[in-house]
């Protein structure tokens, strides 16, 4: 994991307040992969790992009630102090490593997901850390939302979604997409991202409904990638921007309240792959 974009303590600070978890549904399409190939029935398995952890809410916490354990791993130390502080389950630990080297014996690993973050790994040095780590029968599942944020049976989405749409792109248009943004736009397409196993699934569009302030959701944007390159670069043209997008955004939602909630969605998209039972 060789890009380090959160590594700062407030950058941190930030992404544990401000990114959202994700839906049960993704959990459960990662569980239910799982279970379909297990040789007998399981209703909870061993170990699991969560690469590129951040601070442990989003994406981490969740597993502990399908494994007995469950280690997130980060290559920042920041964010592993931050999910370390956090409250989380007994069965939940947490520790610095980088996902191409991970800290964990030959094939004790029922479950290795990586949220949010495979776009800036190298996937080669991964997949077969991967296929040592994994038990036979075990899964390797990454994962991201991409896209626009939109609203849903909102009776101003005619006005939202395009304001929504122009903070999305905006990154894009100034040049602040990296090829790691790249690929999470192209939603996981690219050749590197294939799992090398011939039992791999995908599963695109699940909704990933999340209902935020208007400021919190502002401050989601920010935490992003491309977000924090764009202010580091034109701060005070992103500055003037976001205050201007952030005013018509709320105009269009009919407040003058930061503190108002609206709901809004993101889309997943999944690729799911089972370490063979038997060697090749």
């Amino acid at each position: 994991m060789g890009t380090r974009y959160f590594a700062d303590k407030q950058g941190a600070q930030n992404y544990a307040i401000y990114r959202p978890s994700y839906p049960d549904s993704v959990f459960a399409s990662c569980i239910n992969f799982l279970k379909n190939g297990a040789t007998n029935e399981v209703n909870k398995f061993p170990f699991a790992v969560d690469v590129g952890c951040g601070t442990g809410h989003q994406s981490t916490v969740p597993l502990a009630k399908y494994f007995d354990s469950v280690l997130g791993i980060d290559i920042s130390k920041e964010q592993i102090s931050e999910a370390k502080k956090s409250k989380h389950p007994e069965n939940v630990d947490f520790k610095v490593s980088a996902g191409e080297a991970l800290p964990v014996e030959n094939e004790t690993v029922s479950l290795l997901q990586v949220a949010a973050a495979a776009h800036w790994m190298d996937l080669a040095k991964f997949y077969k850390e991967a296929d040592r780590v994994l038990t036979p029968g075990g899964v390797v599942a990454l994962y991201s939302y991409a896209g626009a944020a939109q609203t849903s049976n909102h009776p101003k989405s005619a006005e939202i979604d395009p304001i929504l749409k122009e903070i999305a792109e905006r990154p894009v248009e100034r040049g602040f997409f990296v090829p790691g943004n790249d690929m999470v736009r192209r939603r996981y397409t690219d050749e590197c991202f294939q799992i090398p196993y011939s039992d791999k699934t995908r599963i695109d569009n699940i909704p990933h409904p999340i209902t935020n302030t208007v400021e919190d959701y502002i401050k989601f944007c920010k935490t992003l990638s491309q977000f924090r390159r764009m202010e580091e670069a034109e701060p005070d043209l992103t500055k003037q921007w976001m205050e201007d997008a952030t005013s018509r955004l709320l105009n269009a939602l009919e407040t003058t309240d930061m503190s108002s909630q609206f709901t809004y969605y993101l889309e997943v998209h999944m690729l799911l792959g089972r370490k063979p039972h038997q060697p090749k």
